[in-house]
């Protein structure tokens, strides 16, 4: 009879988020028609994006300064789509300037106007106002930051000597001869076997050594790429402290599932927010995906209806894990590189949820054998929560351990990836 029950739960619950998909949709299609009449009326034809620019022409003057400063500089580019990437190499891009005063000019080119669910309509407008304020926490002037069609508006812009990427960009087109790929995650998935195949580059910005690495560098490197072990940058950025539950005392437990969704809805299947909720004696933030958290992705609305009435859960789609971990004591995760980000850079414990055979064989789940406080199914949540908690922070010498053990440049890796680009330039 209980089965019975939870399988009409379940898809009563599949049936209330198809609703809310379908109505979503609808809105964001009325959006869409709405900004092709503004489009067509109102802007003779220019997108939002540059009609906004050329309503700001001292900014522009300010940008054109930049650029021609930069000629006396060698120029770096990172080139993105998605928002957290700059996580990434902001610290190295602060590492630059800190050790080489004035030697080199950085540039943040985004293409997320590539992305069908960005465009260049309004919600690029709001995803370029998210880049700004991410730099300006960061510590970066959105003065470096341009969209790759905003370049043609600007006189001389300077050929970059080096660049960097996180992702496959299939429109970048730049001319740079030293290509630097720069991986956004720490520990490698299953399917993760070589170096992407997909991505311009002849360096590696390497995060971790073997074994828990690239199935491909456990055995050889390759000849054309040189790889360099500079660690995880990331661990550097700068980043606000964020607090889900002000003035709260009760332990604070993070979860963070991967990108996965079909393992997301599983958990879901098995009561996850139901076990989060009868557990008032702790408190609890929901962290998605960055891609799964985008605004174009119904899965966020949907969770976030879901918890309107429960008082022990936050939903927050905007805080980076890095932000979220002063107010925290365990993180909750599945499979990726979250859980080993989280314990190496911040101390914390990591409970991982069991996962099908299929994702097994990575680094990033060599990692949890190797370092997860504890591994569970959904239903065993209650009892490993508490036993996990009665453990506290690692010991220094716990974390020390283990980045040596896991990390392939285990102290400070914003400044090892700057020290390396120099080398670089210098063709050393």
């Amino acid at each position: 009879m209980n089965s019975v029950v939870r399988n009409i739960n379940i898809f009563l619950f599949r049936i209330r988020y198809q609703g809310i998909r379908l109505w979503l949709h609808c809105g964001r299609t009325f959006d869409y028609i709405l900004e092709f009449l503004i489009r067509l009326w109102l802007l003779k034809g220019d997108s939002l994006h540059d009609f906004v620019n050329k309503s700001q022409p001292f900014l522009q003057q300010q940008k054109q300064a930049v650029i021609d400063r930069s000629k006396e500089r060698t120029v770096i580019i990172f080139t993105f789509r998605t928002l957290h990437f700059l996580d990434w190499f902001a610290p190295i891009h602060l590492a630059l300037d800190r050790l080489y005063p004035e030697k080199f000019e950085v540039f943040y080119i985004n293409f997320a106007t590539t992305l069908h669910r960005i465009g260049a309509g309004f919600e690029y407008l709001n995803y370029h106002r998210q880049v700004e304020e991410r730099l300006l926490l960061l510590g970066v002037s959105p003065l470096f930051h341009f969209s790759h069609q905003e370049l043609a508006a600007y006189s001389s812009f300077p050929e970059a000597e080096v660049h960097l990427t996180c992702e496959s960009i299939r429109q970048e087109t730049f001319a740079a001869t030293e290509r630097i790929y720069l991986p956004h995650y720490a520990l490698p998935k299953a399917i993760d076997i070589v170096l992407p195949e997909n991505i311009r580059f002849n360096h590696v910005f390497l995060p971790t050594r073997p074994p828990y690495t690239y199935q491909q560098l456990n055995q050889k490197f390759p000849e054309h790429v040189t790889v360099h072990s500079v660690g995880y940058p990331k661990l550097h950025a700068a980043h606000n402290n964020v607090r889900c539950f002000p003035g709260e005392e009760l332990p604070v437990i993070i979860y963070a599932p991967s990108l996965e969704i079909k393992l997301l809805f599983d958990a879901l299947d098995k009561g996850l927010l139901e076990i989060f909720k009868r557990l008032t004696q702790y408190l609890f933030v929901i962290k998605l995906h960055p891609s799964l958290a985008s605004r174009r992705h119904y899965v966020t609305s949907f969770i976030s209806r879901q918890l309107k009435d429960a008082e022990n859960i936050s939903f927050n789609d905007l805080a980076g894990i890095q932000e979220l971990v002063e107010e925290s004591s365990i993180m909750i995760t599945d499979f990726g590189s979250v859980g080993g980000e989280y314990r190496m850079g911040f101390n914390r414990r990591v409970i991982c949820l069991k996962v099908p055979t299929e994702y097994e064989g990575g680094a990033d789940l060599l990692f949890r054998d190797d370092f997860a406080d504890a591994v569970c199914d959904v239903e065993e949540l209650e009892e490993t929560i508490e036993s996990v908690l009665i453990r506290g922070k690692l010991s220094e010498t716990e974390l020390r351990k283990m980045r040596e053990q896991v990390l392939s440049f285990p102290d400070a890796a914003d400044e090892e990836a700057a020290r390396t680009i120099n080398q670089i330039c210098s063709g050393a």
